[in-house]
């Protein structure tokens, strides 16, 4: 069928976390069958289409859309560096969202993105740069009880992901150029809600920039941190807080500021509240407490709402069915329930499609 798109079945194909050998012996054909598929250079009939929507699971619809597939691309943060199979199913996934994302607000009022643009070389550190977006946003003193709110207000839109090992992402949509950051649900509350404020600086501090080559990569990551961390703990509010630090005490401040006491250790040294020995001794004790790993204290979590919002408007305002939405935003209804209204998803069954003679 001609006009079969074959970026998006590539596309599909890697949000589900397949290579073209996994998604062929799935379907019982050549490796080669699929390369050619997607590549352009052999036409597909009507039985492989029909075996590739029930296991890709995307409506049939999609597969016949004439996008064109430019896939996400951004500032993100991972916890450990990701194998090239793992961000490509991490960049399909945002891929589709965002064109979700796209479809749904051309019938709503946004807030107009409210960010600011910062050049280190010219206007100051990130710490400064975090000082003035506090002043610019009249973020009130001291702690700041919902990141993602705030961020929201300001026009940029929030999206929870599972994303696997990689912690966020910080982007605009291409057809839109609407601000969207990807933040990964496998994440502790106060992970997220530091990756937000790394996310929010890569906004402010690198989008639009020419950013020199001595500045590139880790530099960038250290200016997101900083960015963040001056942010959520503000130097002048929380030194008075770093007296006499300790493993119960650095539990406490977690519990009050919702940022991990492994990032209020880091700015306590940062700010020569401790010493190099009381520093070291802290993070021993973080180790074989087992801190390093899962801190204690839960804290609430962050509630990104202007995607609900939308949808809401949708059902309440518009009179939607679920199932419409499902329909144009090219989604099933079972995973639109899980992605976007918080159902659990149901059990996935092994898939195996075996040739036809």
């Amino acid at each position: 069928m001609s006009n079969f798109n074959t970026e998006i079945l590539a596309l599909t194909r890697e949000s589900r976390g397949y290579t073209q050998a996994q998604l062929s012996d799935i379907l019982s054909v050549e490796q080669g069958t699929i390369s050619k598929i997607e590549n352009g250079r052999i036409s597909i009939n009507e039985d492989l289409i029909e075996k590739i929507v029930n296991v890709l699971e995307y409506p049939k619809q999609l597969f016949f859309s004439d996008k064109k597939v430019f896939r996400v691309e951004g500032h993100y943060r991972k916890k450990i560096s990701l194998p090239v199979k793992e961000l490509k199913e991490c960049k399909a996934k945002m891929t589709l969202t965002e064109w979700q994302i796209d479809k749904l607000i051309n019938a709503v009022e946004l807030p107009i993105p409210n960010i600011p643009s910062w050049d280190i070389e010219t206007d100051g550190s990130p710490t400064d740069a975090a000082i003035f977006l506090r002043e610019k946003w009249k973020i009130s003193r001291g702690r700041i009880n919902d990141l993602a709110k705030v961020m929201e207000d300001n026009g940029i839109i929030i999206v929870p992901l599972d994303l696997g090992d990689m912690d966020a992402l910080a982007t605009y949509s291409s057809e839109n150029h609407i601000p969207i950051t990807y933040i990964n649900t496998r994440r502790p509350a106060d992970r997220i809600r530091y990756n937000l404020g790394h996310e929010l600086a890569h906004y402010i501090l690198h989008f639009g920039k020419i950013i020199p080559e001595d500045r590139e990569g880790k530099t960038v990551e250290n200016e997101a941190n900083e960015f963040a961390s001056e942010l959520l703990l503000p130097s002048k509010e929380i030194t008075p807080y770093l007296v006499r630090l300790n493993i119960e005490k650095l539990a406490e401040l977690k519990r009050y500021w919702k940022v991990s006491m492994s990032a209020i250790l880091v700015k306590a040294k940062k700010l020569n509240a401790i010493t190099q020995n009381q520093y070291e001794y802290l993070w021993k004790q973080m180790g074989t407490l087992g801190y390093r790993k899962k801190e204690p204290v839960e804290i609430e979590g962050d509630k990104p709402t202007l995607v609900s919002e939308i949808l809401e408007t949708y059902i309440e305002d518009l009179n939607y069915q679920k199932s419409d939405l499902a329909s144009i935003l090219d989604i099933n209804i079972d995973e639109l329930d899980v992605k976007y209204f918080g159902a659990r998803p149901k059990p996935k069954l092994k898939i195996s499609i075996k040739k036809t003679a």
